[in-house]
Parts: structure tokens; C-alpha cells; sequence
């Protein structure tokens, strides 16, 4: 047992990521770490050591976080145009395990770039903007992935936005939101639980109309899998509406479903002072028809004999709320739910599955950007549903909410 005890405490420390993140210089390669005198031992398991070392370290999300921030780091230390496209690329490395399989790594990543216009009218105000889209799922191992989507898209999108509008202040009210502004502006800690406090009285006191929003989208979309063995083109016409429940005063706010749970577990865990649902929250919505062009897709060659061109319904509800604060720390939970279906599908297509795909996603992502997501479902190139969890960390740099 004595003569075991030095090896077993080798591989405990080799293996674990943290104990090798906190306890090695910045810099240190992974070779001169591992590469140590391991005394009384085998060559055969000194080499089982320095394998299974290796493979835990750069199984490590974490590793891939570092050096991803050390690299957006050095760019704004130096800006130019990759910086200002990196800016706008949030990606989130993780684990994910799907069903019973072994955990997989890989990452998430968006990126978004818009020029937007607003224009406002006597009744309204009317938005319009021009979006470059990339989003997706990557697995280091692409036989591991479990959404094998990516898409890169350009959209153009016009939005009328009535309501929200500051409501008159009486005199009292109207000093308070002045000093809770001089307080917000004197204050120098990130995340400092008191300003989030003082934003909750300000946004309390501030009387808002509810906002109400209905906007048209036109899209031209490339959609693969990792491995381009299937691609499609994919021009549409959709449809996005919204809502905002600022004025507490009427009775809006009492439709926002999804935020009765967290609204309770707000009040349980402290985060707010009374059962108060979250106007901002309010689930939004969008719709609309695509026509697909197969680029190249042989299951559904293999089904259909052909990769004629065909029309998709689709539509995807969105939503986002504050579940708690622990430890200092905002905790978020949002959700997303699409469905595609494809519109005058023959019995062969129904048969095998790929006319109809239901995709849901949940996360609760604290603003470290620690988080944890489950995934149930398909996307359009997935051949069956899945269960997914991932764990890991997000990154953003730009504009992903």
C-alpha cells in the first residue's frame, strides 16, 4: 500500500485541471509539468500517467477559455479589423454528454454584426436593420455532436415599437431617480450588488407605458453540418413580435407564465423583497415560412430520390429571466423552443422522420459566465433527438444576450 501511495497521489494531482491551473506558472508547457521523477514505478505506468494527464488537461473547457481570453486580450492591447470581428464573436466552450455516451468537448458561437436606422413617427418608432448572422455547434470529435448545425445568414429586419414611454414624475420621485443616477454613476466595483439594487429602484419608480413590438424579417441562409456533408440554401419570410410589461398598474404583466416560478424563487432566495414578476422578461416570439434549396443531403435523396426544393414552417419562442442572486453572483435562467416543419410533406418524408423537427434548450448561466444548459430534440440535419447536458464557460464580446 505505501509503495502505491506515491502514484496515486501523482495521478490525482496530473489529472485534475485546477490543481494544475493554480499550482504551475503561467506558461509552464504541459511537458516540463509532467515530465518529473516518478519514483518506484513502472515505465508502463509512468506512461499511463503522463496519457491520462494529458487527455484530462486538454479535455478541460477551461483551457480553451484561458487561451481564448489571453488572445482577445492581446488584439485590444493592439486593435484592428480582427479585433473588431472577434468583438462581435461570443463563443461558449464545453462539455456536453448526450444520453449515455462519454462527455465530448467542443464549443458554441455566434456572431453578430447590424447597421441599424430608427426613425420615430408621431405614434410610433420604427427600426430597421441590416444583420450579419453566424451561429453553430462544434464538436472536436464531429461524430460526438449532438446539434450538427451551423448557419450563416443575412437578414434584413423592420420593426414598429409602440408604447414605452416615461410616464410624468411627481416632484419627490423625480429628486430620488437624480440621486439613485449620481449614485450609479459614482460607482466603480463590477457587479456590485448594491447599484443592482438601486437600478431595481429606478426602474420601480420610473412610470413606462407597456411597449409592444411587430417586426417583418427577410433572410437568406447557408445551412451545413460540420462536415458540409449536408448544405442547403434557405431564403425566407418571417414574422417577430414582442411585448414589455413596464406599467406595473396593469394587468399584462400577470401573462408572463414563465416567470411565476422564478419570480417565487426571487422572493425565497432573498434576490427581491416581494413576489414580482419582470416586465423585460416577457417571451417573444417569431414565425414565418422558409424555402429550402438541398444543396446536398443523402438521407433525404435517399428518401424522396431527388433534393427538390421545398417550404418549412418554422417557428421559435424565446425567453430569458433573472432566476437568483447567490454568492454576489446573477444567476439567469433562459429558454428557447423551435419547431420546423415541412409544409405538403409526402407519407415517404413523414416516415422517415426528417419532415418534422422539435428543438428545446435551457440555461442557467450565471454573469461569470458559468453555465449548465439541457438540450432535448433535433435540428434540421440531426437524424435523431437527443438529451444533451453541457456544462462550461461563455464568453461574450459583442452583442450576444
Amino acid at each position: 500500500m505505501k509503495k502505491l501511495l506515491p502514484a496515486i497521489l501523482l495521478l490525482i494531482f496530473y489529472i485534475h485541471p485546477v490543481a494544475y491551473a493554480q499550482l504551475t506558472p503561467p506558461g509552464t508547457p504541459v511537458t516540463k509539468v509532467i515530465n518529473v521523477t516518478y519514483p518506484k514505478m513502472s515505465q508502463g505506468q509512468i506512461d499511463s500517467i503522463k496519457k491520462n494527464a494529458i487527455n484530462t488537461i486538454f479535455s478541460n473547457p477551461d483551457l480553451y477559455n484561458d487561451a481564448y481570453t489571453q488572445f482577445i486580450n492581446s488584439l485590444k492591447g493592439n486593435p484592428n479589423k480582427l479585433y473588431t470581428f472577434m468583438r462581435d464573436m461570443n463563443i461558449k466552450f464545453k462539455t456536453f454528454q448526450v444520453n449515455n455516451q462519454s462527455p465530448a468537448l467542443g464549443f458554441e458561437y455566434k456572431y453578430n454584426n447590424s447597421w441599424t436606422k430608427n426613425k420615430q413617427l408621431p405614434t410610433k418608432s420604427v427600426a430597421q436593420s441590416f444583420n450579419i448572422n453566424l451561429s453553430g455547434n462544434v464538436a472536436f470529435k464531429k461524430a460526438d455532436n449532438p446539434t450538427n448545425l451551423m448557419e450563416t445568414g443575412f437578414l434584413y429586419n423592420g420593426t414598429s415599437i409602440w408604447g414605452g414611454v416615461t410616464k410624468k414624475n411627481d416632484t419627490a420621485t423625480a429628486k430620488r431617480l437624480i440621486q439613485i443616477a449620481g449614485l450609479i454613476a459614482k460607482n466603480t466595483i463590477p457587479n456590485n450588488p448594491a447599484i443592482e439594487k438601486l437600478y431595481e429602484e429606478q426602474n420601480q419608480l420610473v412610470k413606462i407605458t407597456n411597449q409592444y413590438y411587430l417586426g417583418l424579417n427577410v433572410k437568406a441562409s447557408y445551412e451545413n453540418t460540420q462536415d458540409f456533408s449536408k448544405r442547403q440554401f434557405v431564403p425566407g419570410l418571417l414574422v417577430n413580435a414582442g411585448a414589455k410589461a413596464w406599467d406595473k398598474s396593469e394587468a399584462l404583466q400577470y401573462f408572463n407564465l414563465p416567470d411565476y416560478p422564478f419570480a417565487l424563487l426571487r422572493l425565497i432566495t432573498g434576490t427581491d423583497d416581494s413576489f414580482r414578476l419582470s416586465g423585460a422578461s416577457f417571451p417573444s416570439a417569431l414565425m414565418g415560412v422558409d424555402y429550402v434549396i438541398p444543396n446536398q443531403d443523402s438521407l433525404r435523396q435517399a428518401v424522396t430520390g431527388g433534393l427538390n426544393p421545398f417550404s418549412r414552417f418554422r417557428f421559435e419562442a424565446s425567453f430569458k429571466t433573472k432566476a437568483a442572486r447567490v454568492a454576489n453572483k446573477a444567476i439567469y435562467f433562459s429558454a428557447d423552443f423551435r419547431w420546423y416543419r415541412e409544409l405538403f410533406a409526402t407519407s415517404a418524408e413523414l416516415g422517415a422522420g426528417i419532415a418534422s423537427q422539435t428543438y428545446f434548450v435551457a440555461t442557467l448561466e450565471s454573469n461569470n459566465g458559468f453555465f449548465v444548459s439541457y438540450t432535448a430534440g433535433r435540428l434540421p440535419f440531426d437524424k435523431k433527438d437527443n438529451n444533451v447536458y453541457g456544462l462550461g464557460f461563455h464568453y461574450n464580446f459583442g452583442n450576444w444576450q
